[in-house]
């Protein structure tokens, strides 16, 4: 049955005022057209649909079992229309899923937080840190808005997009008050204990990958799971520490630090944000993908 939606929502509207006049206004329709289309839909279902009484216009029984359905669907209907409308982050309540590394949930997340709470004070982020398999699963259902992943280490399917987020350089950190050189050789390098923060599940990373190359390896003393506790545990050792110069400046300001250059030739990290090519034409994901582009000092 070829039916109009808005026939369909005039006998919602109708149902509600009892009055053909009154029901046309609200759907900024004349009450002749109004008339026409309660016509046609008389005609179609081959039913009255509304009797004018004393009290105004009172539904026929059909419609009464009709209508719980028109509502669940108009309702649908609406909700989805709703969704496509352009994001408005200034009005619009979301909150963005981001799987991600602590690189990101330490450097970005207080700049994000800042710029949302000027400029999109009903908008919430929601960090996830899982496994890259289970990020991939849960972005693919829809349930990840991006993930944050280091180019070379990450494998991320084809039908995912990629955007270049930043690229930073490694140094050094150790206890303000240590023995270790500003500039450490090679051999110090490895002659000294390290504290360690794998980026990713799988432990991989770019400088033990850089140092098996050569048939090297490095102390590891310690595994922690964010920059913040690596930094605590440095700042009270001797050990050393390789985080990003983005990282290091950050915790230099927090706590007794000092930042040391490392030997030459290390490899840089890249990172990445991923998107499903499903999910990623969304104005509300390509806005959050230039929030945090931008977030970038």
């Amino acid at each position: 049955m070829d039916i109009d939606i808005n026939q369909l929502r005039l006998l919602v509207v109708l149902e509600k005022e009892r009055h053909l006049s009154k029901a046309a206004k609200k759907m900024f329709m004349s009450q002749s057209a109004a008339s026409h289309v309660l016509a046609k839909l008389r005609n179609r279902f081959n039913d009255p649909l509304f009797i004018k009484t004393k009290t105004g216009m009172e539904p026929t029984p059909l419609v009464k079992r009709l209508l719980p359905d028109i509502h669940k669907g108009l309702t649908s209907i609406d909700m989805a229309l709703e969704r496509m409308k352009p994001f408005d982050p200034r009005l619009d309540a979301k909150t963005f899923y981001i799987g991600a590394i602590d690189y990101f949930e330490f450097y970005a997340l207080p700049r994000l937080g800042k710029t949302f709470e000027e400029k999109a004070p009903n908008v919430r982020i929601a960090i996830e840190i899982l496994s890259e398999n289970m990020q991939i699963e849960r972005v693919a259902q829809g349930h990840i808005d991006l993930i944050l992943g280091v180019d070379d280490l990450q494998t991320i399917p084809r039908y995912y997009h990629r955007y270049h987020w930043l690229t930073d350089r490694y140094v050094g950190i150790a206890a303000k008050n240590t023995n270790l050189p500003d500039k450490l050789s090679f051999k110090t390098f490895l002659e000294t204990p390290h504290v360690h923060l794998p980026l990713i599940n799988s432990g991989a990373d770019p400088i033990d990958r850089w140092l098996y190359h050569q048939h090297q390896a490095r102390q590891i003393a310690m595994i922690v799971q964010s920059f913040a506790v690596g930094g605590l545990v440095t700042a009270n050792t001797g050990n050393l520490m390789c985080v990003p110069l983005r990282i290091a400046l950050q915790l230099e300001k927090m706590l007794p630090l000092k930042i040391l250059e490392l030997p030459p030739d290390l490899p840089e990290l890249s990172l990445s944000m991923f998107t499903h090519q499903l999910y990623d034409s969304q104005d509300s994901v390509q806005w959050l993908i230039q929030e945090i582009q931008q977030c970038i000092d």
